[in-house]
């Protein structure tokens, strides 16, 4: 049942194709038409998406992921141009629950990819997502306890891939910075330390039950620590949807029409198809009597 009002859409998804053709259709619902206007196929590396979110083994190779929202914290859009997967990044400002309590950083030169560890590469996210960040706007106050939050609209009803991009490249030195990640009301990375200054790193999470809102929450804020400097940062977020157990990603009540309706469908394409092809047929004969017309009487006038 998608549909599409005076504005133009992009719908992303994810799978894994598993043989060496890919084959996409589109029904329309009864009485109604489906359309396209350009389709891109990717091929990513099968590293991108693995089973090994935070929450365990959920099967994410085998199912599909449509992308939600996928935002560049502290920076800029960063257009597909700037992406190795032609990715789009958009800023974080809208999505700000308390603008006041965040404040932006930006060290792009300091990114530094480290082949050599199983960390973040480039197709993970690019330089520029990594290089600028939103963190506590804590002005140096050592008693600075608040979460800086992220508020996000989705579809209830579907479990969601949170993914997380960090890099600090905002400590002079290493153990300056511990925070909390939290999802809604959930910690999910309680002091999180990224061990390493500028080196990419990500953080997979499956929300471990069905969305009950159409609003899901990210948030970062200070740990319990007692010798952590109070601050908290995010680089980048990615939120996917999972493919219910229906199989759908647009609701247990989107599926594929009946025969009866498809049948239907079809015996409307049959007759658009034949009465489109007699009125070409018919303009192309009117045509043809015409051009064959103005010649006759062309050479009529030669002649005399």
């Amino acid at each position: 049942d998608f549909s599409v009002q005076n504005a133009s859409v992009v719908k992303e998804f994810s799978v894994n194709v598993t043989s060496d053709s890919l084959v996409i259709t589109f029904t329309p619902s009864e009485n109604s038409f489906a359309f396209l206007n350009a389709i891109e196929v990717v091929s990513v590396p099968d590293q991108l998406i693995t089973d090994d979110a935070s929450t365990g083994s959920v099967g994410l190779t085998s199912q599909a992921l449509e992308t939600s929202w996928r935002v560049n914290m502290g920076g800029p859009t960063v257009s597909f141009e700037n992406d190795t997967l032609w990715r789009t990044w958009v800023p974080d400002q809208s999505f700000l629950v308390n603008e006041n309590l965040a404040k932006e950083f930006s060290n792009i030169a300091a990114v530094n990819y480290d082949v050599g560890s199983a960390l973040a590469t480039k197709d993970i996210a690019p330089q520029t997502v990594y290089g600028t960040l939103t963190e506590m706007k804590s002005a140096g106050d050592p008693n600075s306890n608040f979460n800086v939050s992220w508020e996000f609209t989705v579809d209830p009803g579907f479990q969601y891939l949170v993914r997380f991009h960090f890099c600090n490249v905002v400590s002079k030195s290493l153990n300056q910075l511990y925070f909390n990640v939290y999802l809604d009301s959930w910690i999910v990375a309680p002091n999180l330390d990224l061990s390493e200054l500028a080196v990419p790193y990500y953080m997979d999470y499956v929300t471990t039950s069905a969305a009950v809102s159409n609003k899901l929450r990210i948030s970062i804020g200070p740990s319990s620590l007692n010798n952590a400097y109070p601050n908290a940062i995010l680089n980048g977020l990615e939120i996917m949807k999972l493919n219910n157990s229906a199989g759908s990603l647009s609701g247990a009540n989107s599926l594929v029409p009946s025969s009866n309706s498809s049948s239907k469908g079809n015996v409307g394409v049959i007759v658009g198809a034949s009465v489109g092809s007699f009125i070409a047929v018919v303009l192309a004969a009117i045509l043809f009597v015409l051009c064959r017309r103005r010649k006759r009487l062309a050479d009529q006038g030669h002649s005399k």
